[in-house]
């Protein structure tokens, strides 16, 4: 019987948000009762994709299920981290040599087309709603492959269809419309009020530098008011949603899915 663990694979950040969120769901799934969980990055952060993989060959384990903790598909999913896993750059599965031995390795799908991430954004404007006249941006991160933005496409599709008011959705980078270009408009056609859900696992530097000012608030703000074209506007930030337990439980049902 062969021995199975579990990779989380995170992007890695400058910041330590994305370590913590990472460790979060790591520590949430060892409770769970997955013995073999281990954490590895495709940049900046430590350890390595190749090191945990090394690692974990040498453990002991010869079948690793390698689950992305990201919203959607991109270049670094793509392109850059099968070669990490010995896996081909459109190989899912398959047997890989690590360190002269043989493993099974499989690739997973990201976490954006699930419709638990439409609920919990759904939960996220009824807590911050205040006003009647409110508009709602989903903010993806954008991307030059079309994962990101079908994704953020399709929860926005979602909210409007469970009666969210008023949903837009908008890209920090790569794609449009862009996130200054949807809030003008949003205010242009009556809102009062601006609820911004940043579809994103963790902080990092997109959600602390580039996006507060293009929603008209300082880093570390979460809420405030901003004049537009004469009137008050008030504006809320929501928290990305890597730390929600229910992820963890997504990430239970991939792994049990193997």
């Amino acid at each position: 019987m062969s021995r199975k663990g579990v990779l989380i694979l995170g992007h890695g950040s400058s910041y330590r948000y994305n370590e913590r969120i990472m460790e979060l769901q790591q520590q949430r799934l060892k409770e769970m009762g997955f013995k073999d969980v281990y954490i590895g990055y495709n940049k900046m952060s430590e350890p390595t994709i190749e090191e945990s993989v090394s690692q974990m060959v040498k453990d002991g384990i010869d079948e690793i299920i390698a689950i992305p903790f990201f919203i959607a598909s991109g270049l670094h999913m793509a392109d850059e981290m099968p070669p990490k896993l010995g896996l081909r750059k459109d190989q899912k599965d398959g047997m890989v040599t690590i360190d002269g031995k043989q493993v099974m390795m499989h690739f997973g799908e990201p976490f954006g087309m699930d419709p638990m991430l439409t609920t919990i954004l759904k939960e996220k404007i009824c807590d911050l709603r205040t006003k009647e006249k409110a508009s709602c941006i989903v903010i993806g991160h954008g991307s030059k492959l079309p994962y990101n933005k079908e994704v953020i496409i399709e929860n926005a599709k979602r909210l409007k269809e469970m009666g969210m008011p008023d949903v837009r959705y908008a890209f920090n980078e790569l794609n449009e419309p862009s996130i200054e270009e949807v809030l003008d408009q949003a205010i242009a056609d009556g809102a009062e009020e601006i609820i911004a859900l940043p579809l994103f696992i963790s902080e990092g530097d997109h959600l602390k530098n580039d996006i507060p000012p293009k929603i008209h608030l300082m880093d570390g703000i979460r809420e405030g008011t901003f004049r537009h074209s004469g009137r008050m506007i008030d504006v809320k930030y929501a928290e990305p949603v890597g730390k929600d337990p229910r992820l963890t439980e997504l990430f239970a049902a991939k792994i049990r899915s193997y």
